[in-house]
């Protein structure tokens, strides 16, 4: 049986916009990152010989950089501007069929650049409660 190994052609990545309507900002986007964490808590009792851990909270982080832009700016300038009590939902694609969605908090914010550069940006979207496994991005 042939392997199939998901490329960078595969993933995508989604925002909503001022209108609230999920808009796809993959190709403004050069990397993007999907990190899930969970808190380990420290089991074991007095005594014991050997380390025994159990699930405390867990996270989801997604890092994305990219190209500033006006589709960028129109997202992400509002945040910039003061501190906002807004979140995004946003989708990470990992490939065609596959996207992790939810609520995020945006934060980490970087909007860099020099003389006779592009600027890019770089972001952490934090989500706030679950992530979402779905089959379209729209669900």
């Amino acid at each position: 049986m042939a392997l199939r190994f998901k490329t960078h052609r595969d993933m995508g990545f989604y925002l909503d916009n001022n209108a609230g309507s999920l808009t796809n900002i993959s190709p403004y986007i050069n990397q993007q990152d999907l990190t899930r964490t969970v808190d380990m808590l420290e089991s074991e009792g007095m005594g014991e010989e050997e380390r025994t851990f159990l699930p405390g909270l867990a996270g989801t982080t997604v890092a994305i950089n990219g190209q500033w832009d006006s589709t960028a700016d129109a997202i992400f300038g509002p945040l910039i501007a003061d501190n906002t009590t807004d979140t995004k939902t946003a989708a990470f694609k990992s490939y065609s069929s596959r996207f992790y969605k939810g609520e995020t908090w945006v934060n980490n914010f970087q909007l860099s650049g020099g003389r006779d550069t592009l600027e890019t940006f770089s972001a952490d979207l934090t989500f706030t409660g679950a992530v979402t496994r779905t089959s379209v991005v729209g669900s």
